[in-house]
């Protein structure tokens, strides 16, 4: 009998410079005990509809799961696995239409996330790249206003989205004798509470007061453009912006003019609406020679810990599938809700 199929969408041997995909050797090594793996060499939408054809499940990363996609993949395509956390790229209307499962992977990397929203707000606070550029430039820099930063202590968080990852943030917030606050409207007082959070009724006023509006939420038609120009004008001159969420969720256009006229004091981004970003011709391209923005490779979740974790959720997701068990739906996204032979051990949204 032949083994069934798994198409796992994306290289295993990304380009260093510009790849977008993860290489997942350990997993794929496990799966292939049980299954016929197929590693495509990108995920562009025609390379997807070309090998899904007999495929029970479709595992992928960036690429966009179109109901061209899903239609390609039937009657065989059963379940579509995301290899991280974000499912903005999902079409699932076509999905429940055509009877495909999705499931995440949503708690592998909360802690490195975090870690790395808090890199990124320290490294703003603290005037790093000013100062790391001088010393590679020069071998040393003088006292002067572009490179005086802040202490921590004291300063006030504001906190879009109050998930694991951000809850993990406040913590880490607390621990440097920060105030933390909160906006998420699905989330009560109480609730937010317990995770040492205040909670803010808006959005202006959580932005009106902060020191570093920190954003995590999922892109959803409800959170794109959610930091509108608008959002951003209300911060103070002296707060920064730190996205580790998705880039989208932010109107890119403004933030660019807002840390160049110095109505913020600067940003800290890990994620960017087009990726990859370069120097050429991208939107964000300016930002790359500002000493007012911090800018990572949208690499928060790239640490040893967490692709070990990672990689045995898909294959606990996989081996669930060919067992005929339950999915189990870690996400509290409610797009993710109402799946037939699914489990919800989080029942309530964040």
């Amino acid at each position: 009998m032949r083994k069934p199929i798994v198409i796992k969408a994306g290289s295993e041997s990304p380009d260093e410079t510009n790849g977008t995909s993860f290489a997942i050797p350990r997993c794929l090594a496990t799966l292939r005990t049980r299954c016929e793996v197929v590693v495509t060499e990108d995920e562009a939408q025609q390379t997807l509809i070309d090998a899904v054809a007999g495929a029970s499940i479709l595992m992928y990363t960036y690429g966009n799961i179109t109901r061209e996609v899903l239609e390609a993949g039937q009657p065989n395509l059963k379940t579509v696995i995301k290899m991280g956390t974000g499912i903005d790229s999902v079409d699932f209307t076509a999905a429940k239409a055509l009877g495909v499962r999705v499931v995440n992977c949503p708690d592998y990397a909360r802690f490195a996330v975090a870690e790395t929203a808090f890199l990124l707000l320290i490294n703003c606070f603290k005037k790093f790249i000013p100062m790391h550029r001088a010393m590679c430039e020069a071998g040393w820099a003088a006292p002067g206003k572009a490179n005086q930063g802040f202490e921590l202590r004291g300063k006030t968080v504001g906190l879009v989205g109050v998930g694991h990852i951000n809850a993990e943030l406040a913590q880490m917030c607390s621990g440097f004798g920060m105030q933390v606050q909160g906006y998420s409207p699905r989330m009560d007082r109480a609730r937010m509470q317990d995770h040492g959070v205040e909670k803010v009724d808006s959005l202006p006023e959580l932005a009106a007061q902060a020191d570093a509006l920190c954003i995590c939420v999922p892109l959803t038609a409800e959170t794109t453009g959610l930091i509108s120009r608008e959002v951003l004008e209300a911060m103070k001159p002296s707060a920064f912006l730190i996205n580790v969420g998705r880039g989208a969720t932010v109107d890119e256009e403004a933030l660019v003019e807002c840390v160049e006229q110095g109505v913020i004091a600067g940003c800290g981004l890990d994620v960017y609406s087009q990726e990859p970003l370069n120097k050429d011709d991208h939107p964000m391209a300016k930002l790359l020679n500002s000493d007012n923005a911090v800018l990572t490779p949208h690499l928060a979740a790239w640490t040893k810990d967490t692709w070990q974790r990672l990689e045995q959720d898909i294959v606990t997701h996989v081996f669930n599938v060919l067992d005929n068990q339950p999915l189990v739906i870690n996400s509290t996204d409610r797009r993710l809700a109402g799946q037939p032979d699914c489990v919800y051990p989080h029942s309530k949204a964040n």
